[in-house]
């Protein structure tokens, strides 16, 4: 699969783009704000498996997250958020999250609609990985990029 950019066009640019790999499939994502960066991230990876709209939501759930790092609070979410959506046969597409870097806590709402009303166009994510996960603050805000078992 090559690197693009998920859904973007000229006057609505995506803040992640796809990222190959010989037998996963990741995504980058920058944001100010680790709770935007979460949200982004949530967002790619939910992408891969159908694009929709945010204002499809229908049914929605929360997600309440403590880790040690970082690192491990961004898997940990998405793990989360990997989980809920199959034991809910739901697919996300909407994502508000508040997190803190000093505390190691993530709070999120996640709205998604019924997996029966949704036409996949990826395959699912089985796992998120470690596999060169990175997670870090810069000078210009958060950068990310995250690797799922597909």
């Amino acid at each position: 699969m090559p690197n693009l950019e998920v859904g973007a066009d000229q006057n609505h640019p995506m803040p992640f783009r796809v990222l190959s790999h010989t037998a996963d499939t990741g995504i980058e994502a920058s944001a100010d704000t680790l709770s935007a960066l979460i949200e982004q991230l949530a967002t790619g990876m939910f992408a891969l498996i159908a694009p929709i709209q945010p204002s499809a939501a229908e049914r929605w759930h929360t997600v309440d997250v403590q880790s040690p790092t970082v690192e491990d609070l961004v898997v940990d979410t998405l793990s989360e958020l990997v989980y809920l959506a199959e034991v809910e046969d739901v697919v996300f597409c909407a994502f508000r999250a508040e997190a803190s870097s000093e505390a190691l806590k993530v709070s999120m709402s996640a709205g998604g609609v019924p997996t029966t009303a949704v036409e996949a166009s990826g395959p699912p994510i089985k796992a998120v990985t470690y596999h060169r996960l990175l997670v870090e603050e810069r000078e210009d805000g958060w950068h990310g990029r995250v690797y799922f078992d597909v």
